[in-house]
């Protein structure tokens, strides 16, 4: 009980030092105190049951002991009447009694107090007992594979199924399409249509259903965990960082010169930043990077993705929590670094997607649409028409206009390079 009751405390605790800055912004300061309150007479009830109950233990064992040792000087007076003994051994006798006493309190509290840690070990039997996931390395696949896999960046879903966990309900049903090299991709939906499971699906975060994706020609279920992941690069959400140098959070592996990580600091806008620091990139980053901006945190995690210099790069809603000007920094510095890359971005602004090569539309886990963003919003009747319709009559004449301002750019610049829009290759995307 004492245990059960002391987990809410810290998790409380935490939650709050986390969000320190948000319960004050709301005022919500007495509230938490309440509940902190709360959750604490919780765990003191318990312990003090606890220490109570072992009060009460200590004294019934302190009785059982006298009576015992009570019983074995009243035992020795009888029998130095009927045999030989002598004061000696009875004297021995009545001081063995008297450590058999404290030894049976020793052992009932250590025999109690083993048990109540053995929940840890119980938790840890719970962790060990977990399905593990495939493969890390797969030697003889992972050494046939082509040097600087994927070179092109060309992806294949045929008939795609996936679901979160082994025997659960399919979140992506039947996907099939062709991401060719270079192409920009812009994902929308609404929310649990399965964008961000099709993103899971390029780092296999659980096996597949059914189906299988091709990247370059490799089937990536065949090869190993670290092969394929580490071929990709990925922008969360939520920017991911770790307690510890700045160094270690952009180059984990020390792969890269001093000079390569300022450079990509650079091109993020944070080199003038760094530089401020006196230990530069010796920094010290705090849990989960909380000395940073969410906006700077995730702009860091924008320069790890420069570093790792692959061919696909993952967008999940990087922008979703930052402001326009640290969005319209991504937006550009995505567009410059990565114009040779094939870029999947899951969009939470319809704006941010809007010159998108293709845009692809689920629903319910399916493909709906999947074409230029210029030729479905000249469908009145098409999902992506009607998702730029809700946010407005301006808003959606604005983008509508952005829309045919990249086609026609598009094909003025493929016009005047000699290129046509229909000759669209599976070796090379113009």
């Amino acid at each position: 009980m004492e245990g059960a009751s002391r987990s809410p405390v810290f998790s409380h605790l935490k939650s709050t030092l986390y969000g320190l800055t948000t319960v004050r912004a709301f005022k919500m300061q007495d509230e938490f105190e309440r509940d902190f309150h709360q959750l604490q007479d919780c765990h003191s009830c318990a312990w003090y049951a606890f220490l109570t109950g072992s009060r009460w233990f200590g004294l019934r064992l302190d009785l059982i002991g006298s009576l015992f040792v009570g019983t074995v000087a009243f035992l020795s007076l009888i029998t130095v009447t009927v045999t030989d003994l002598n004061a000696g051994q009875v004297g021995l006798a009545v001081s063995y009694a008297l450590l058999v006493v404290g030894t049976l309190q020793w052992t009932v509290r250590t025999s109690t107090e083993i048990e109540n840690q053995m929940t840890s070990v119980e938790r840890i039997q719970q962790y060990h007992k977990l399905p593990q996931e495939a493969a890390h390395h797969v030697p003889h696949v992972d050494k046939s594979l082509p040097t600087n896999w994927p070179s092109r960046g060309k992806i294949e879903f045929s008939n795609l199924s996936f679901a979160h966990y082994d025997g659960g309900p399919n979140v992506l049903h039947d996907i099939s399409l062709v991401i060719f090299p270079r192409e920009k991709i812009g994902v929308v939906g609404r929310t649990g249509a399965g964008k961000s499971s099709f993103i899971s699906c390029l780092f296999r975060l659980n096996e597949f259903a059914s189906g299988k994706v091709v990247i370059d020609d490799v089937d990536v279920s065949k090869i190993g965990l670290a092969a394929l992941r580490s071929s990709l690069s990925a922008i969360p959400q939520d920017p991911i960082l770790f307690a510890g140098t700045l160094r270690n959070n952009l180059d984990p592996f020390s792969a890269y010169s001093d000079c390569e990580l300022w450079t990509a600091l650079e091109k993020v806008e944070m080199k003038e930043t760094i530089e401020q620091f006196p230990s530069k990139l010796e920094i010290e980053l705090a849990e989960s990077g909380s000395n940073f901006s969410v906006g700077q945190r995730q702009l860091i995690c924008l320069a790890r993705a420069i570093l790792g210099k692959n061919k696909i790069l993952a967008i999940d809603e990087a922008t979703a929590n930052v402001d326009i000007r640290t969005d319209q920094l991504i937006q550009k510095t995505i567009r410059k670094t990565f114009h040779d890359c094939t870029v999947i971005t899951v969009a939470h602004r319809i704006n941010t997607i809007i010159d998108s090569d293709r845009v692809l539309v689920l629903q319910q886990g399916r493909v709906i649409e999947f074409d230029a963003p210029h030729t479905l919003l000249t469908k009145r009747d098409s999902v992506f028409s009607n998702m730029v319709e809700g946010f407005g009559e301006s808003e959606s004449k604005v983008l509508r206009s952005a829309a045919e301002q990249v086609c026609n750019y598009s094909s003025e610049h493929l016009s005047n390079n000699m290129f046509s829009l229909f000759t669209v290759k599976e070796d090379f995307y113009h």
